[in-house]
């Protein structure tokens, strides 16, 4: 009788659990444009919501773009909603490179993170992309 009242529960508990599901609220990977504005405010930096003029890449984000920078060095965030668009923004901006060199350039400017893709104006340092990937949110 304990055995079977054991088995029961050891089956009926994994169930029970999975019906909780995650936490609701932030899912990991997936940043908001309007929380990642917040912090990087908060954090002194000053922000503008939407893409540079003739960026077309972060133009077409699903979830919008914001333009800051970090210690004199500009750079854009592009949000999609799925990490699958974060990985469409990053090959049209490797497709608007003309040369291999310019690819092998880009690459070194471009940050993919969960649903976002940052695009560095120049070439930032570990220090710099640490404090932009600490604002996404």
């Amino acid at each position: 009788m304990l055995a079977r009242r054991t088995l029961l529960l050891a089956l009926v508990a994994p169930l029970a659990l999975a019906g909780c599901g995650p936490p609701k609220g932030h899912a990991p990977g997936v940043y908001s444009l309007g929380a990642t504005k917040k912090c990087l405010t908060k954090a002194g930096s000053r922000v503008v919501s939407g893409a540079a003029p003739g960026d077309f890449v972060s133009e077409s984000a699903p979830n919008g773009a914001l333009r800051s920078s970090r210690d004199g060095k500009g750079f854009t965030i592009a949000f999609g909603n799925t990490r699958d668009d974060a990985d469409l923004l990053e090959r049209g901006y490797l497709r608007s490179a003309r040369t291999p060199f310019q690819r092998k350039r880009l690459r070194s400017l471009l940050d993919l993170e969960g649903n976002s893709v940052v695009y560095w104006q120049t070439e930032p340092t570990a220090a710099e992309k640490d404090f932009v990937r600490g604002c996404l949110q």
